[in-house]
């Protein structure tokens, strides 16, 4: 039986972390025996790759030593055929500022080193070269080796490795193989889910599941909005002025001068604003009207100061008083946890019974202990909002997190190197998953409350929903898609059309905006009292799209290296005949195989 996890942060501390930990490095070994690497072999090209490494850094520095005398020397040439020049000059004129000895002197100087750079350091700096040279050809030979020792390995890395992992660790978090029709109607129709949400957005990445039965998705989107961009021009202006002064005997007098000013003006324009946002969406039939929404405290991470105690004893206060307020019209009443209180602060709650229904005493005491976490997780990084069954978690800690790496990311002609990336990448990526999850996993009632709607298994809800092309289209790249003339980043939306032998053709179109130059005159009062039309260049952003066809096909439970061998099987070829396509020219992610469409 899956057990719920009540007390997450505890949980992680004193069993998941180690449990993930071993598990990771296990994974990672089953996949060293798999593609049968030869570590000892592998340890010995690295080993040679090192000491050529040594050698190259210590020639290199030997040269440049070499290189810096070498121009010492013909900067002693030059200085003493600079006094030659002046020694001849000065016999010309009959004004000799040298004497003879200092002459041949410099003319012993520049033959010294001239014959020193040319006879002695240019065959030096030469042979040095040949040796970098030699080494250089001896590293990349050895390091061919290590990558062709390496490739067996470095093939068997997926998409979806990560994801399996924290499912392996964390079984009460059910993962998809991609985010289908069916996860999406399912947050549609029985939870009141809005597409509303990918309004100017594009998602780039999805990991969709359910916990106890209640769908969930980490998201990570690239949002777009219109905001505005300010511009500053300048222009030089000068006027006579008459000025009055008094001359060194004491009289009056006048004079015109020269002033000078420059003028400055400015003006605001629209501009395309991209940002990049990952969160946690969770659906769940608890508390099925309540809306609420919290942003992290400072209070959170306050000591045991003085201060800190009374900044968080004032906040109490606050709340209190407003929970006395009889004529306020939310309603709200504070929590038997005055530390709960203080630190969640969902203020805007709509209805207090429901709330009491989620964050029980044992919801607060884990909450609290989430929030004032400095060590284990990620401390109060998060916002919180409740919009009816749908709940949506924020934390800033997945900023820095790659949702889905691509396989390339582990790819190493060292295994040592690799086992401890991978190893450090996936526990790092666990801490963060599960930290992301941890605020929904403090309230009990969400564990326990299973979802009344029906399981969606018809073939359409098994396909790929919309939000999963656009993650696609996007691990293509933006400049598959983009139109030639737009010069900002796309937002790629997907309208999913015929199917044909298994394969989807999916438009993808990208919206960008291509750019003008443009210059506006604000008049500004000068010094001199007149105005001015100051110019001032601003940048206008056209709208331009471009729609491109993508083709899907679905492959439930194939590896990315499963889909490089069935790739020169009959059918695959004849999938590729047909669309006029190569396997080179494919992408396998996720169970989905995908080609742009020319």
């Amino acid at each position: 039986m899956i057990e719920d996890i009540y007390e997450p942060l505890a949980l992680f501390r004193d069993s998941l972390k180690e449990q993930h930990r071993e598990s990771t490095a296990e994974f990672f070994e089953e996949l060293v025996r798999r593609s049968g690497v030869d570590e000892a072999a592998n340890k010995k090209t690295v080993a040679v790759i090192r000491k050529l490494d040594t050698e190259l850094t210590a020639e290199g520095r030997r040269e440049s030593r070499w290189k810096f005398v070498r121009l010492l020397f013909w900067l002693v040439t030059a200085i003493c055929v600079a006094c030659l020049v002046l020694y001849g000059v000065g016999l010309y004129d009959g004004k000799v500022p040298f004497h003879l000895y200092w002459s041949v002197a410099a003319l012993v100087g520049a033959g010294g080193t001239i014959y020193g750079a040319v006879a002695k350091l240019n065959p030096l700096l030469r042979s040095i070269r040949e040796q970098l040279q030699k080494l250089q050809e001896q590293r990349a030979s050895e390091l061919s080796k290590a990558w062709q020792q390496m490739a067996p390995l470095n093939r068997l890395y997926d998409w979806d490795m990560g994801a399996k992992l924290v499912q392996q660790t964390v079984p009460r978090l059910e993962l998809d193989p991609y985010m289908t029709n069916g996860r999406l109607e399912e947050m549609r129709q029985s939870f009141g889910w809005s597409d509303n949400f990918n309004s100017n957005k594009s998602v780039l990445c999805t990991l969709s599941g359910h916990i106890n039965g209640n769908p969930f998705v980490v998201a990570e989107t690239l949002d777009f909005h219109m905001g505005t961009k300010t511009y500053t021009g300048s222009k030089m202006i000068s006027w006579q002025e008459l000025e009055r002064y008094t001359d060194s005997q004491g009289r009056s007098r006048t004079r015109y001068v020269t002033r000078h000013q420059t003028l400055t003006a400015s003006v605001t324009k629209p501009a395309p604003e991209h940002s990049p946002n990952k969160m946690v969406i969770y659906a769940n039939e608890a508390a099925p009207t309540l809306t609420f929404s919290r942003h992290p405290s400072e209070l959170s991470t306050a000591g045991d100061g003085v201060m800190d105690k009374w900044r968080k004893s004032r906040k109490i206060k606050q709340l209190e008083k407003l929970s006395r307020n009889l004529d306020d019209d939310s309603g709200y009443t504070i929590m038997s946890n005055k530390e709960f209180a203080a630190l969640f602060h969902a203020t805007d709650r709509n209805d207090e019974v429901q709330f009491r229904l989620l964050f029980t005493p044992m919801a607060q005491q884990q909450m609290v202990l989430l929030l004032k976490d400095k060590e284990v997780g990620y401390g109060d990084n998060f916002l919180f909002r409740k919009e009816r069954m749908i709940n949506m978690v924020e934390p800033s800690h997945l900023a820095k997190v790659e949702l889905g790496p691509d396989p390339s990311k582990f790819h190493s002609y060292d295994l040592a190197a690799a086992r401890q990336f991978f190893n450090d990448f996936n526990n790092d990526y666990f801490k963060a998953i599960f930290f992301a999850m941890a605020p929904l996993l403090t309230i009990p009632l969400y564990q326990q409350h299973r979802s009344h709607a029906d399981i969606y298994k018809d073939v359409y809800s098994k396909e790929a929903s919309f939000w999963e092309h656009e993650a696609i289209a996007n691990a293509h790249g933006q400049n598959v898609f983009r139109h030639p003339d737009s010069k900002t980043p796309n937002i790629l939306k997907t309208v999913a059309g015929n199917i044909d032998d298994g394969v989807r053709e999916v438009a993808v179109t990208a919206y960008g905006f291509r750019t003008e130059q443009r210059t506006d005159y604000v008049s500004k009062l000068g010094g001199d009292g007149r105005w001015h039309q100051v110019p001032v260049e601003w940048t206008e952003y056209l709208p331009v799209s471009r729609t491109t066809p993508l083709a899907v096909r679905e492959v439930e439970g194939m590896a990315g290296y499963e889909y490089e061998e069935a790739g020169a099987t009959p059918e695959w070829q004849e999938v590729f005949e047909k669309w006029k396509t190569e396997q080179a020219q494919t992408l396998c992610r996720r169970s989905l195989v995908s080609f742009v469409k020319r």
